[in-house]
């Protein structure tokens, strides 16, 4: 009778750099993408602060974790 049962997914944790680029146009998708693939380029912190300066929030710290393949939207995959 309950076999299989499994609490629901937990909706509170979310990747923001996923979030962030689902909201993007696909100009600024790709540019973004970029970026975050550029590590020589685009450290972290750099990308951060770059970003805050367009009115765009990502943590470094976030960007990192994206970066790292150890955030939610990598998780779900």
């Amino acid at each position: 009778m309950l076999e299989g049962l499994k609490p629901p997914p937990n909706r509170t944790y979310f990747c923001r750099v996923a979030q962030v680029l689902a909201e993007l146009d696909q100009a600024d998708k790709d540019i973004l993408n970029q970026a975050l693939s550029d590590t020589q380029s685009w450290p972290a912190k750099t990308l951060s602060n770059a970003l805050r300066e367009r009115n765009l929030s990502l943590a470094d710290t976030t960007i990192t974790r994206h970066r790292q393949q150890i955030c939610q939207c990598r998780r779900e995959s």
